[in-house]
């Protein structure tokens, strides 16, 4: 097994995992516990259109005062974490100094923590990559159900990147982590969505 099933490692969806929610994801694991849910967020889908779904005054009171560089756009700022509770709200940063409740998950990248205090870091900062993503929704899995999952071949276990996470080509993302992890997976990177097309 590449990576062990624990709180930030990637679960990248296999060829084989029908679900179309989950259909050519990365899911980040924020929390796996055994005998307990495991939680998770996509980290591959930005909400585009589906950002007309929220309303706009909600979003915006999220990222008010955070200071990004003109070419971001709030579908490069919030993605679909998964399909359970989408009105929910999960934020990954880089931002180790921040105070707050802040949970490391890989080096470089926490969950949560105090969203003032990102949005002073975001003001003062001269850093014009992106250091948040917002994700409404979440992933979870009840006890035991991920592991017969992986069993089966639905997903595919790769140590968590924070350069992944922040990826400014989201629609990479999957075919990126199966050609790090290399040997056997690289070639299933480059299957096209459309068998068709093959």
């Amino acid at each position: 097994m590449p990576a062990p099933l624990e709180p930030g490692t990637f679960l990248i969806a296999s060829l084989g995992l029908e679900d179309p929610t989950f259909a050519r994801t990365v899911v980040l694991i924020l929390q796996h516990v055994p005998d307990e849910k495991t939680l998770g967020v996509i980290i591959n889908r930005p909400l585009g259109d589906r950002a007309k779904l929220y309303p706009s005054k909600e979003l915006d009171s999220i990222t008010e005062g955070m200071e990004f560089d003109e070419s971001v756009t709030r579908s490069e700022l919030f993605y679909q974490g998964g399909p359970v509770e989408p009105g929910s709200l999960i934020f990954l940063h880089g931002v180790d100094h921040l105070k707050g409740e802040a949970t490391p998950i890989v080096p470089g990248l926490f969950a949560g923590g105090d969203l003032d205090a990102l949005r002073a870091f975001s003001a003062e900062s001269e850093d014009e990559g992106p250091f948040v993503r917002f994700y409404l929704g979440y992933s979870q899995w009840e006890p035991g159900q991920l592991e017969s999952e992986i069993a089966l071949g639905a997903w595919i276990l790769a140590p968590g990147e924070t350069e992944l996470v922040f990826s400014n080509d989201p629609d990479g993302v999957w075919q990126q982590s199966l050609q790090a992890l290399g040997g056997k997976y690289a070639p299933m990177s480059f299957i096209p969505e459309d068998p068709s097309l093959n």
